[in-house]
């Protein structure tokens, strides 16, 4: 029933062309700006110390919680410690209705939406007033933020001008500028009137008890400055230790928020406003608010930093960036794809911090495990690693459990596939299975299964001996890239060994939720390069060699020895030189990237090096490039949301012309295969096989 009502929403969701172009219109333009600014500002040192910083802090946490109450009360503010949202609420109350206050103004706030502060408020008779404009058009429209940082982020222009024609009951044109003008007359009333403005905070800064508060439009400046009463919500992994890191972490997080170098606004606020011009007799409450109540929310944040994984989660700056690049956003918004609060990859792991594991886990499935987010989060939070993390905890279903078992008995899959690969017969037509009687199949054409053994092994003299680690999908569709490759190094004076023992990788499992048979394949094929001791093992797909490089050390320590001889094939022909001086290929090729080959191997300039070498153009990919969809496991889960995906990549290949297809993964190779039609002219290849071709 859950999963029917999921596979709904899912598909109204894509279906959706004004969500769809809302999207789209949002991600486009924040990848404009951010790669605009990154090209002027050392954004990889930035990213760095804004790192080591939010470590020390949140190691620090409970030191710097108590020296900013102290601080604080020292300036003047009123502080509530706060464990869970029951007592932030209630505090809140008390505050209100000893000032006897009627109409609040709030400045946006997330931590507001966790602790549903304005239901709660308007139950008790008081009137609040959303003034950031994403939250004020949502709260007309009577809707949650799909965003950290761009709460309408899911809606047109169209949309918003239509909502604040009924709402102000004229005529608003589709104008940004208008609509904004109309806004700031509509609400300036409000500041003005106002008992009271809530705000949250950016950064808190224990060194002087310093509230932290950005803002683009004004309105934090106001909603905190005007009314009597200041009540700023702060969760406990805001606080920073010295106002220098709070500026480091502000200049980090207004670039990967929205790719400006700062916000318009900063404001510092130590307590409330005050005066000493007097014969320097300190008065409060001068132009400012005379109260400043400062209410620090927990729900759950300590207690998740004693885990040493998790508590990374609290590194987070709130920018809502890794959401902007993320796919699976990009195809559902946060709506869909996130937690009850907050949106996105990020957003189910505040709800397993500020609510249960459990209820976060639900939604795992939806990451596709790109590494995009990883890559861009401005603090190196490894969004994927944990989100594999809560689903092991959630545990894999009955059938996840079975495919996963298969994926760690070579035996089995290898003679299933030979069984499969003579029923497929009927439907396969030039190496393509074509009109599948399956509903997804119409319009594909999927590879067929080729399962051959390894032609015999290349051995040379005192020579390197290199163990190519071919992986599944090279095995059983894919065995031209295993020989190329093959063909390729041995051509360059290498032994070259295909070992029939070696196993999957173990990436279905890990996302399946199964670490413990990726345990068994790691010790598997751990045993396997023990007993063949080559000086080099080369994979042919980026995820196979992230599983033997990095997930297979954090299972197994004996596998660490290995990590310095792994090399992806097209990354060892770079680093060892063994590009041609000359290429003999001419045209142009629009070259894939996959996921995990720039997000997690890093390798951007190795793969266009390595073509450029064979001759080849490149129809370069406009940033940010585009996930294909493949993706695995998510695929077989969410296979709309993968078409969807799909579609973007197509119409860049499209639009570039490119007669050809390069690509570094037998995965993207596999679905880029399946929805190119073969008639229409455009080749596919896998690198390794571009360079056989090149040495023919």
């Amino acid at each position: 029933m859950l999963f029917s009502k999921k596979k709904k929403k899912v598909k109204k969701a894509l279906q959706n062309e004004t969500l769809q172009t809302a999207l789209s219109r949002a991600s486009s333009r924040h990848a404009e700006k951010f790669t605009q600014t990154r090209e002027e500002i050392p954004w990889e040192e930035y990213k760095e110390k804004a790192r080591a910083i939010k470590e020390e802090c949140v190691r620090k946490l409970p030191q710097l919680l108590e020296r900013f109450v102290r601080e604080a009360e020292k300036s003047g503010s009123h502080v509530t410690l706060a464990d869970t949202p029951e007592k932030a609420l209630e505090t809140i109350e008390n505050i209100l209705s000893q000032k006897k206050a009627k109409l609040i103004v709030k400045s946006k706030s997330m931590v507001s939406e966790e602790i549903h502060l304005n239901e709660y408020l308007e139950k008790k008779g008081y009137r609040v007033v959303e003034t950031d404009l994403g939250e004020w058009i949502i709260q007309l429209a009577g809707e949650k933020p799909s965003h950290i940082t761009a709460p309408a982020l899911h809606k047109t222009r169209e949309e918003i001008a239509d909502l604040l024609s009924r709402h102000l009951k004229q005529d608003v044109p589709a104008d940004p500028e208008k609509m904004v003008k109309l806004a700031r007359l509509e609400l300036r009333h409000e500041f003005i009137q106002a008992d009271a403005g809530i705000s949250g905070a950016n950064f808190a800064v224990a060194e002087s008890g310093t509230l932290v508060i950005l803002s683009n439009e004004g309105n934090a400046r106001l909603a905190t400055s005007l009314p009597p009463v200041h009540i700023a919500l702060v969760t406990t992994e805001k606080f920073v230790e010295t106002l220098e890191q709070a500026v480091t972490l502000t200049k980090t997080l207004t670039i990967a928020s929205s790719g400006s170098k700062l916000t318009a606004y900063v404001s510092f606020i130590t307590g409330p406003s005050r005066t000493t011009d007097i014969e320097k007799e300190m008065v409060t409450g001068v132009h400012g608010p005379q109260e400043v109540h400062i209410i620090i929310l927990d729900n759950g944040r300590l207690k998740i930093r004693e885990d040493k994984e998790l508590q990374k989660i609290l590194h987070c700056l709130k920018c809502g960036g890794c959401m902007l690049v993320c796919p699976v956003f990009q195809s559902l918004g946060g709506h869909l794809y996130g937690g009850p609060v907050y949106p996105g990859g990020i957003g189910l792991l505040l709800t397993a911090v500020t609510r249960s594991h459990k209820e976060a886990a639900a939604l795992t499935d939806f990451c596709a495990d790109c590494k995009k987010c990883e890559e861009f989060c401005p603090v190196g939070i490894p969004t994927g690693d944990l989100l594999l993390k809560l689903k092991k905890e959630k545990g894999p279903k009955l059938w996840e459990t079975a495919i996963s078992r298969l994926f760690t008995n070579n035996f089995i899959m290898n003679r299933g596939a030979r069984v499969l690969s003579l029923l497929q017969r009927p439907w396969e037509k030039n190496g393509f299975l074509k009109k599948l009687p399956i509903p997804r199949a119409k319009e594909k054409n999927y590879p067929a299964l080729r399962p051959q053994k390894s032609q015999a092994d290349t051995m040379v003299a005192d020579s390197p001996k290199i163990l190519l680690f071919e992986g599944c999908l090279t095995r059983l569709f894919f065995p031209g890239i295993r020989e190329s490759a093959k063909n390729t190094l041995a051509a360059l004076g290498y032994s070259v060994i295909v070992p029939s023992g070696q196993d999957c990788c173990g990436a279905p499992s890990l996302h399946l939720g199964r670490e413990k048979d990726v345990k068994t394949l790691a010790r598997k094929n751990t045993a396997l390069f023990e007993k063949e001791k080559p000086d080099y093992i080369i994979t042919v797909c980026p995820t196979g060699n992230a599983m033997l490089k990095k997930t297979y050390p954090k299972l197994l320590a004996e596998s660490k020895k290995w990590t310095g001889k792994i090399f992806d094939f097209t990354e060892f022909m770079v680093l060892k030189g063994h590009l041609p001086r000359k290429g003999t290929k001419s045209g142009k090729v629009f070259y894939h990237i996959p996921c995990h080959t720039m997000n997690e191997l890093k390798m951007k300039e190795e793969p266009l090096k390595a073509l450029r070498s064979l001759g080849f153009s490149i129809a370069q990919e406009e940033e940010p490039a585009t996930c294909c969809g493949f993706c695995g496991v998510f695929n077989l889960k969410n296979p709309e949301i993968a078409d969807r995906i799909w579609e973007k990549k197509k119409s860049r290949i499209q639009k570039s012309g490119a007669k050809m297809v390069a690509t570094d993964c037998p995965g993207c190779l596999f679905q880029i295969k399946s929805n190119l039609d073969p008639d229409n002219g455009i080749k596919v290849c896998h690198t390794a096989e571009l360079f056989a071709e090149a040495s023919d």
